[in-house]
């Protein structure tokens, strides 16, 4: 079984396995409460049909819900700017 860490994006908080995480992977697979890879269960392989994501980028994980508010703040900030110019 994958040892499990619950990390945050800006849609909430995800599990995903620490040693994926450590490994320099970008793209992450999200797994359940009971440890199985979300594409492995039916949810999954429902939202993955409908164009939703299954795995995330390691880019987009913090440690807190408050560190991805900030991080979202921070990039639309960026992009508005940017827009302006």
């Amino acid at each position: 079984m994958p040892n499990l860490v619950k990390l945050f994006t800006i849609h909430g908080p995800l599990l995903v396995d620490s040693d994926q995480l450590a490994s320099g992977r970008t793209q992450l697979s999200i797994y359940t409460k009971t440890g199985k890879r979300l594409i492995d269960t039916k949810r999954g392989e429902a939202m993955h049909k409908n164009g939703q994501g299954t795995t995330v980028h390691k880019d987009n994980l913090f440690a807190s819900m408050i560190l991805a508010e900030e991080n979202y703040q921070r990039i639309m900030t960026e992009i508005r700017s940017a827009s302006c110019k």
